[in-house]
């Protein structure tokens, strides 16, 4: 079993727990082990079915994506050594670290123990307390010294501990009222991200304002929301313009089979972009049951993998905040955004004639190395078109 890449951005996941000991039986698909990603907490299951022999990562430790973190065997007395473990990554991480995990292997030499050494006293200003890999790579990242951490229960310095030191110590040093607050794992998630996207990708926005009377009936007579309506259209104009199903890689543009819409949801620290998958295929019913619950995985820290990978083109909603119109950054590797402000009452001209119609302004954010002005305008003229219609 190795730690899984949970994204493309990910290079490494913090273990949180495991839900088996060693020796206890595990069936593919149970639930193994918990890992906190950049993004959110997220259950890995079994990819097989046996007895766990090993466990090879602790919890609160930084493993590196493809690293093997447990051994599953057929049998509960199977031999289990380095070469096993190999085996079971595939060869994704060194012999090195596996073997330095792992008793020996039956089939080993026994070796000459060596005595162990003298305990040294601790040199000035080290800590004597043990410290997860996860907290002093932490403490690098904030420029703690761990030395000088002491845990708050226990004997072990956790990642806990060195963001109170940190922010003990921004306090400290904070003058004329400022506050100096250490950046958590989602918001230096998104911090690189969003640089990423504006360093990267060039990028170009239009907008359109749209008639929402039909789709307010429409979306009266599902129960749904607003965004449901704008997810529904969005979702089956992209079938007929592949490039906003694209992403920009290198020497080429790869066009995506499905319609994977991603949607950014608040949460207390930052925002998550669960994905409903092929929404083109789903009416406006199954679009809200999918919708909400993903909503609510989000707020609560608990989606899977699947849930927050694979989008190709993204959905942000600020309406319900109050606001009317905005610009939204691309969301990587993605082509394109659709930024969608409140629906309110405007007057417009129909027939001649000045009406009252609810209206929403739409602004298309769109990477320019994958599609032009003239696509975006067709692209967002279509996904109007759609909503004005009620279809």
């Amino acid at each position: 079993v190795i730690m899984p890449k949970l994204g493309l951005t990910m290079d490494e996941g913090r273990l949180i727990v495991w839900h088996k000991a060693e020796g206890d039986r595990v069936t593919e698909g149970e639930v193994l082990f918990e890992v906190e990603t950049d993004k959110a907490a997220m259950e890995v299951p079994a990819t097989t079915s046996g007895f766990v022999r090993r466990l090879l990562a602790k919890p609160d430790e930084m493993v590196p994506v493809a690293v093997v973190v447990a051994i599953i065997t057929t049998t509960a007395d199977e031999a289990v050594g380095a070469a096993e473990a190999m085996a079971a990554a595939g060869g994704a991480t060194s012999p090195a670290h596996t073997a330095s995990r792992l008793p020996p292997s039956p089939a080993e030499p026994a070796r000459t123990p060596r005595p162990p050494p003298s305990p040294q006293p601790p040199s000035p200003g080290s800590s004597s307390f043990a410290t997860s890999p996860a907290a002093r790579k932490l403490a690098q990242q904030l420029g703690v010294d761990i030395s000088t951490v002491t845990p708050k229960s226990g004997s072990r310095v956790t990642t806990e501990d060195v963001e109170a030191a940190a922010a003990d110590a921004s306090s400290a040093a904070s003058t004329a009222g400022e506050k100096r607050i250490p950046l958590t794992r989602m918001r230096r998630a998104i911090a690189a991200a969003m640089s990423l996207s504006a360093r990267e990708a060039p990028q170009f926005s239009i907008e359109r304002d749209v008639d929402m009377t039909a789709a307010n009936a429409q979306r009266k007579a599902a129960g749904a929301s607003y965004t449901d309506v704008v997810v529904s259209a969005a979702a089956r104009t992209l079938a007929a313009h592949p490039r906003f199903r694209s992403r920009f890689d290198g020497d080429a543009i790869v066009e995506q089979p499905a319609a994977h819409i991603g949607l950014a949801v608040a949460v207390a620290d930052g925002l998550l972009v669960p994905v409903i998958r092929d929404a083109d295929t789903k009416d406006l019913a199954m679009l809200v049951r999918e919708r909400e619950h993903l909503e609510a995985g989000a707020r609560a820290g608990k989606l899977s993998a699947d849930a927050l990978t694979g989008g190709v083109f993204s959905i942000s909603n600020l309406g319900s905040l109050g606001v009317d119109r905005f610009t939204a950054l691309v969301n990587p590797p993605e082509a394109a955004i659709l930024a969608m402000g409140r629906v309110r009452d405007r007057v417009v001209a129909r027939d001649g004639k000045a009406e009252v119609r609810p209206v929403v302004t739409l602004t298309l954010s769109v990477d320019h190395r994958v599609a032009d002005g003239a696509d975006a305008a067709r692209f967002l003229d279509d996904v109007a078109k759609r909503l004005e219609a009620g279809e």
